[in-house]
């Protein structure tokens, strides 16, 4: 068995060469293009009129986004899916290389049917949108579209590779005050101050934070704090992110924030309205399953990082996905070490001569570990006994 997927694995390389400079034509569209969350019609258009050109069978509009779509690859067990996303920052574009993680997807989608054409099994890439705040994979995992996988797995742009990354649990908040305009000077006694009930959040928040658990961040902006300096405001806004590495922590912080919240309105005599977004989980990379991506990446001629203990770690709606069935989730390095994502300098990074290349080796590593789910059946046993060892429980079933 090991010299047949050895072939099909050569066989994999030569596909995705093949296809190279469409990879890098997909990838530098999208950058062209960049689309926000829920709004990427131009790119899923393209990665899904790519995908049906190459035999497979595309669903569209899954869980309920126009911009979702499940694309399908054969029948039966054992089953694999490679997710894509798409989307771009507000003002930035590709700061993230989402243009990369969809190329990634899409090329080593094809590369297995192609290289596999007989394959018993069924490949999956799944198209998710909007992970930049919107929750794309939340809403798809709430929905069923992960159970029943072997493995899902996708692959993100950065300074580093690591194969491995942990993940905090976050929950966005939107909160509002109602006050009383007033003249600030002449009468203010009149009003109801929504800036101080806004204030009021800030300084609490930072009241705790000595009593916070490692690993623990709260942080946000106030979105609107007024209208004009003589006049009492009756109206603020901010946006805050709560965020653990647990999420029976986070269930807790969550509580404190949103009594903080309303005690700020008590306190100041404004109407409050909270509006709680999704939470993405905390991300539990499959030990297995990462072990097997890392044989990979290295058998490719890639070099590997340790994150160092206790660096900082941000969060990604790829930890629902996590939750549910073996998932990896690694880093390949498209710039120098220091420059940043979510900024400028990262945007150009995404769509450098450097990251044109990685295009097909970053298409070869997903799809050699898709190989190695789908063609060994001792491999799909240890991952899901990994899994159960992890989390505790089963595997989501289809």
């Amino acid at each position: 068995m090991s010299s047949d997927i050895n072939e099909i694995k050569e066989q994999i390389a030569i596909e995705v060469r093949r296809m190279h400079s469409r990879l890098i034509d997909m990838s530098q569209t999208m950058h062209a293009n960049p689309e926000l969350g829920f709004a990427e019609h131009k790119a899923a258009e393209m990665l899904t009129g790519e995908l049906e050109e190459h035999g497979f069978e595309v669903e569209r509009g899954v869980a309920g986004m126009d911009t979702a779509f499940v694309a399908t690859y054969g029948e039966g067990e054992p089953v694999v899916g490679i997710i894509a996303e798409y989307d771009a920052l507000p003002k930035i574009g590709h700061a993230c290389g989402h243009n990369l993680i969809g190329t990634w997807a899409i090329g080593a989608g094809i590369a297995l049917r192609r290289a596999m054409p007989d394959l018993k099994g069924t490949i999956k890439v799944i198209g998710s949108p909007a992970e930049e705040g919107g929750g794309g994979k939340v809403i798809q995992a709430e929905a069923g579209v992960f159970n029943g996988l072997d493995a899902a797995m996708m692959m993100h742009p950065r300074d580093r590779t690591y194969l491995d990354r942990g993940s905090l649990a976050v929950t966005p908040f939107e909160v509002e005050f109602f006050g009383k305009p007033a003249h600030a000077s002449s009468s203010p006694e009149s009003g109801v101050n929504a800036l101080d009930a806004v204030i009021q959040v800030f300084n609490s928040i930072n009241a705790l934070r000595q009593a916070f658990k490692p690993n623990t961040r709260v942080h946000g902006v106030i979105t609107h704090g007024g209208d004009a300096a003589n006049v009492i405001p009756e109206y603020t806004s901010a946006s805050i992110l709560v965020r653990a590495d647990d999420q029976a922590y986070l269930d807790e912080l969550n509580e404190k924030f949103r009594n903080i919240v309303n005690a700020a309105a008590l306190a100041t005599g404004c109407e409050v309205k909270i509006t709680e977004g999704l939470t993405y989980q905390q991300r539990v990379c499959n030990t297995k399953l990462v072990e097997t991506f890392g044989e990979n990446l290295t058998a490719l001629g890639f070099d590997y990082e340790v994150p160092p203990a206790g660096a900082g770690v941000g969060s990604s709606d790829i930890g629902n996905v996590s939750q549910l069935v073996p998932t990896i989730h690694p880093y390949l390095q498209i710039c120098e070490n220091g420059v940043g994502g979510h900024t400028q300098a990262f945007a150009e990074a995404s769509k450098s001569e450097r990251a044109d290349q990685l295009a097909a080796d970053g298409s070869i590593m997903l799809a050699w570990t898709a190989a190695d789910v789908l063609l060994r059946p001792e491999l799909r046993e240890e991952l899901r006994s990994t899994f159960q060892r992890q989390l505790g429980r089963e595997p989501a079933k289809g």
